[in-house]
């Protein structure tokens, strides 16, 4: 996990994939993105490299040991063993410790180290191309520019946000993280080495409006996954009732799931108040891996559960086979997403590739990314989230929906993230586009 790397000649391409999360743990989209990635490269070196002629793969991320959120070593040795037989390496980033991790001054820390990174990378590769996976690294163009080498040769970095303050912390974003993505977008706009990923048509609209992007700097590279990997399959009913009886989740009534993270922007406590008009109908299913400094929000969950004598299980810790068991049986009924605030959200396409041809109903309500996920009506349920009855009339909507009209918008789901969510065609397109002339 150095920075020492034994390359001969500067002949060869490299690209750097700089993320938080999914290296050593996967917690959140971030981390599902990284293992998209890895599967990616994993299964489709053919169709990657084809393209664009040969290149090492690099990752680097914080430095991980055993006190990381979720820390995993076999996600470590995976991704080691990835980069590798790519002909690069994990590295480790140091950081500063003594702030809270989501702060502007941890990112800093982060991205001065991903450029040193990125300049020991440049002396060994004639091309690089770096990815500066959201917020944390929107300061690598600052970090690379303020050098007194300059900006170092044949590097061109691709920034890859997935949301954004004004998103996520609305109505009162913090203003140093605003400023943090202002300072990384305008380098955008001036530094003619970088450019955006366009991972979707509502945060770039978002970008442009919002922050003052230039359309011109948009790179396509939507959010997919990786299609072929095991844990996005449908699971086998049998083991499905197996799972959902090791989590002790009662199947005596329809359920309604949601799976997301202690975060105030995920609406957790939304769907609980719009269950209690539901508590005599269904079962809640509430998959909620706890945020360091946000696990207080745990008890609350539990304290509104009791409030309105719901029947709801709560899962305090992260398993990727209980939401996709749950998808996998006909009691469950819908997969709500309740979130106040959203870019594009995995869960609905998960969901899709889970239940396929008779799974559950996606509802969401009808803002943000979730207009350009769901077709209402179509793939799932979009509900007015200003509407106080919004979310429990879409909820009951889906438990009622009949089994021919729950395969037919099952279907419609599956086909659209079959036909439009694919990672290796995504990353082809990128790579295309950022090794390619026109680019720089």
């Amino acid at each position: 996990m150095s920075f020492s790397i034994d390359r001969p000649g500067r002949t060869r391409r490299a690209v750097l994939y700089c993320t938080v999360n999914g290296i050593a743990n996967n917690t959140n989209g971030l981390g599902r993105q990284t293992k998209t990635l890895l599967a990616t490269l994993d299964s489709a070196r053919d169709r990657l490299i084809g393209p664009v002629g040969p290149f090492d793969v690099h990752l680097a991320g914080p430095s991980p040991d055993a006190s990381m959120w979720a820390y995993d070593r076999a996600d470590l040795d995976y991704a080691v063993d990835v980069t590798r037989r790519w002909g690069g390496a994990v590295h480790g980033l140091p950081y500063r410790r003594s702030s809270p991790f989501w702060s502007p001054a941890v990112w800093w820390s982060l991205c001065q180290e991903a450029s040193a990174l990125v300049r020991v990378l440049a002396r060994t590769y004639s091309e690089v191309l770096v990815l500066g996976v959201d917020t944390p690294f929107l300061g690598l163009p600052e970090a690379l520019a303020s050098s007194s080498a300059g900006w170092p040769v044949g590097v061109r970095l691709l920034l890859v946000p997935y949301s954004t303050a004004r998103i996520v912390e609305r109505p009162s974003p913090d203003p140093m993280r605003v400023a943090w993505e202002q300072r990384g977008l305008d380098a955008a706009n001036a530094l003619p080495q970088v450019w955006v990923a366009d991972v979707g048509r509502y945060l770039s609209a978002h970008l442009r409006d919002e922050y003052g992007l230039s359309g011109d700097r948009l790179v396509p590279f939507p959010s997919s996954l990786h299609l072929g990997a095991a844990d996005l399959q449908p699971m086998p009913r049998e083991r499905a009732r197996s799972v959902v009886a090791h989590w002790g989740v009662p199947v005596d009534r329809p359920i309604v799931l949601t799976i997301g993270r202690t975060d105030p922007t995920k609406g957790i406590d939304v769907l609980l108040d719009a269950l209690a008009p539901l508590r005599d109908d269904v079962h809640g299913m509430v998959v909620a891996v706890p945020l360091p400094g946000q696990s207080h929000l745990l008890e609350a969950y539990r304290g509104q559960v009791a409030r309105h004598e719901l029947r709801v299980t709560i899962v305090d810790r992260f398993s990727r086979d209980l939401p996709r068991a749950l998808c996998a049986l006909p009691v469950t009924k819908a997969v709500a997403c309740p979130s106040r605030g959203e870019t594009l959200a995995n869960v609905p396409f998960e969901v899709a590739l889970w239940g396929q041809h008779a799974g559950p109903v996606v509802v969401a309500p009808a803002r943000d990314g979730f207009v350009e996920q769901i077709e209402d009506g179509v793939t799932g349920l979009l509900y007015d989230p200003a509407a106080a009855d919004g979310l429990t009339a879409a909820i009951r909507s889906a438990v009622d929906m009949g089994d021919a009209t729950r395969r037919r918008m099952a279907t419609a789901a599956f086909q659209r993230v079959r036909r439009d969510r694919d990672a290796v065609a995504s990353t082809r397109t990128m790579l295309l586009r950022m090794f390619s002339p026109s680019t720089g």
